[in-house]
């Protein structure tokens, strides 16, 4: 943008929020916000489907609730000790990430931010309501989506259902779409990786297994099932209860 000798530039943008805050540089790059629609508004006008967002609150086990505790008060403690505040994913990049490439207590405490995340996103009692869920739609294109990719091939093979991560080779990633698109794979598990810039006009189910906090992400998950179609659109998430999930679902809806 900085290069292109022009005197007016347009941008267009579902996502414009990034968690990184580059964003804050739209409006020298291009100018001011001028106009903006919500999901719900272009409903309203029939460019979207309409849509329902379901919670489905899911309970950790006694064990791992123990296991997610103690995780949590490692990494917790060890940002009272050394009086450091999260405020942001920038903050964690920061204060925490890099801190933790050089001292043995920060990265102690990294990871057990990241073993507690993952016993939260990876809740044995999702399965169960995933396979709930699948029965429920068994006529229905539905998109599964989770935050990491070892949970998309568990769900890959525990359901026998197509997968795409990034290391799905580009021919087979090509093949899988296309059946999809036309039906002889009515279900789909990726991860980020399907995001954005895929489009699939008969979907109207997702399940997002597990996400993170950023409304960007979300918006896009959405997105895929949103295109104009008979028919309500219905958006689940899978959120483990007395977890961090359940504020990082609040956040990406601010």
């Amino acid at each position: 943008a900085e290069s292109a000798f022009t005197p007016l530039r347009l941008g267009l943008s579902a996502t414009p929020e990034r968690s990184d805050m580059a964003h804050i540089e739209l409006d020298e790059l291009i100018g001011p916000e001028v106009y903006r629609r919500s999901p719900a508004e272009l409903t309203e006008g029939r460019y979207l489907a309409q849509y329902q967002e379901k919670i489905i609150d899911i309970a950790l086990s006694g064990e791992d609730e123990i296991r997610y505790a103690e995780q949590r008060r490692i990494y917790s403690s060890f940002l009272r000790r050394r009086r450091i505040v999260i405020r942001s994913p920038e903050d964690f990049q920061q204060k925490l990430i890099f801190l933790s490439a050089r001292d043995p207590e920060a990265r102690t405490a990294m990871l057990a931010w990241r073993e507690a995340r993952q016993i939260a996103m990876n809740a044995p009692a999702k399965y169960s309501e995933i396979e709930r869920l699948l029965h429920k739609h068994a006529a229905d294109q539905v998109l599964l989506f989770s935050e990491y990719n070892p949970v998309v091939d568990q769900i890959s093979r525990r359901f026998c259902l197509p997968s795409i991560t990034y290391k799905t080779p580009t021919e087979e990633r090509r093949t899988i779409l296309d059946r999809f698109r036309t039906g002889q794979y009515t279900k789909l598990v990726t991860g980020r990786v399907l995001n954005e810039g895929v489009d699939v006009p008969d979907c109207r189910v997702a399940i997002i297994v597990s996400g993170n906090s950023t409304k960007r992400e979300y918006i896009q998950r959405l997105g895929r099932i949103l295109r104009p179609k008979e028919g309500e659109a219905l958006l689940y998430e899978l959120v483990t209860t007395g977890t961090t999930e359940e504020e990082m679902a609040k956040r990406r809806k601010e």
